[in-house]
């Protein structure tokens, strides 16, 4: 009999996979809790990168600034990665991830030239979010992508704070940006394999 759960079948590798990458993230956040010289080598700070320090680029998203800032992170990407299992997207949202933390760190230092540092999860997981909720369409997802992009607009115009901190919002809208632009390349892409494969009249 063919299984139909979430880890039936070709998805048991994936959910393995998933699971892997969400330890390897919790380890590194917890190891940057525990022991701040690490963080301090690893957060994205404009002056290091600017002096080649470019792996920062990368790990600067995989920092956080207390327990609880790492648990709701964490567990959004846990989420995230659940939902790309069920589609058979986890590779895609692997790749979005790896080139999305450079890009998304070099547009932060550019836009922001008043920004000297910036640790956090949440900017990567905007875009992240958005792609697998365009991919699965349907009328919850539409509504889930109207109530980010509310969201967005409330934070541009009040702002947002976590814990005293000040939330670097510009990093939610430059992800969720990403993530659209993602997705409509996608689509495009699709729309253009169907009317090569359509055949001719």
């Amino acid at each position: 009999m063919v299984g139909t759960g979430l880890v039936a079948g070709w998805r048991r590798p994936a959910v393995a996979a998933t699971l892997i990458l969400l330890l390897l993230a919790a380890l590194v956040s917890a190891a940057a809790l525990r022991w701040p010289e690490l963080a301090e080598l690893a957060v994205l700070d404009r002056g290091a990168v600017a002096g080649g320090q470019w792996w920062r680029l990368w790990s600067g998203h995989l920092l956080h600034l207390d327990p609880a800032h790492a648990l709701l992170n964490l567990g959004a990407l846990a989420v995230i990665l659940l939902l790309a299992v069920r589609q058979r997207m986890l590779g895609e949202v692997i790749a979005a991830a790896v080139l999305g933390m450079p890009l998304l760190s070099l547009a932060l230092l550019w836009l922001d030239p008043a920004l000297d540092w910036y640790a956090g999860l949440s900017g990567l997981l905007h875009g992240l979010l958005v792609i697998v909720l365009a991919r699965r369409g349907g009328a919850i997802a539409w509504l889930l992508l109207g109530l980010i992009a509310l969201k967005l607009v409330y934070e541009w115009r009040f702002g947002s704070r976590w814990e005293g901190w000040t939330v670097i919002t510009l990093a939610h809208r430059l992800g969720a940006a990403a993530g659209a632009l993602w997705a409509t390349a996608d689509w495009l892409l699709a729309w253009a394999r169907m009317r090569v494969a359509r055949p001719g009249p």
